[in-house]
């Protein structure tokens, strides 16, 4: 799930949720918009106050069935 979608979901703004992982809104704001990834410190933090719903592979645009693909090529 994108950070976007999440904080939609939420109905947060990135004000609110940049308040909570001790970021500025205007990091959140270029997290959601794809122009910035958070930083190894920041993810897990991101990770953690989306119950884990918005992960660092989130960020990369794989999802699980992306992985799940990778690893049956990786061993054919």
């Amino acid at each position: 799930m994108t950070l976007k979608d999440w904080l939609a979901e939420q109905e947060l703004t990135s004000a609110a949720f940049a308040a909570r992982i001790g970021k500025t809104a205007e990091s959140v704001r270029r997290y959601v918009n794809g122009d910035r990834i958070p930083d190894k410190e920041t993810m897990p933090v991101i990770a953690s106050e989306t119950s884990g719903k918005v992960t660092a592979n989130d960020f990369f645009g794989i999802s699980p069935p992306a992985l799940e693909q990778a690893e049956v090529g990786k061993s054919a």
